[in-house]
């Protein structure tokens, strides 16, 4: 099965490199701007990709019901397999939080740099608050990812690689 298209796969990987990379990067540097510059259109396009492509990487094939999200929660600790062929009620919530964090981003580091903010103690800490945000849900997507490729005995991290959800 291969649920994601190429397209999806790119644009995954362009949201995902410039995220990790500015982790690691001092917050004035050109440098990151540039990758936040870079993850924000990134996301934007992302964003009007999920209501364009006819994978499943469409919006519309997202669970996002509160009962979808529990009986998907539930079966993690039983036996009881519920199986998504694309991303799964959880899941689907993090990439969306995710997207909303990585455009606030944006925002607030441009922002940032206008005359207007320069020095604005809140907007960093805001700014700031984002980023620990991202990190802790980037690293729950990690966990996620590991624990969907044990729970059901599939390579679930291949998939932005090869597109298959094996």
């Amino acid at each position: 099965m291969k649920p994601w298209s190429l397209v999806t796969r790119i644009t995954h990987w362009m949201i995902a490199v410039p995220v990790m990379l500015d982790f690691f990067i001092e917050g004035g540097d050109l440098s990151h701007k540039v990758l936040g510059y870079l993850a924000f259109a990134s996301t934007l396009f992302r964003l009007v990709w999920g209501f364009v492509t006819k994978d499943e990487a469409r919006f519309s094939s997202f669970p996002l019901s509160a009962r979808e999200v529990w009986q998907y929660g539930k079966s993690i600790f039983s036996q009881k397999l519920i199986h998504h062929s694309g991303h799964n009620p959880l899941a689907s919530w993090v990439y969306i939080v995710i997207w909303i964090l990585v455009l606030g981003l944006g925002v607030t580091g441009h922002l940032m740099g206008l005359d207007a903010f320069w020095g604005d103690e809140r907007l960093e800490e805001i700014h700031e608050g984002m980023s620990n945000a991202l990190v802790a849900l980037v690293g729950l997507h990690l966990f996620g990812i590991a624990i969907d490729s044990w729970k059901f005995k599939r390579k679930t991290w291949k998939g932005m690689f090869t597109g298959e959800k094996s």
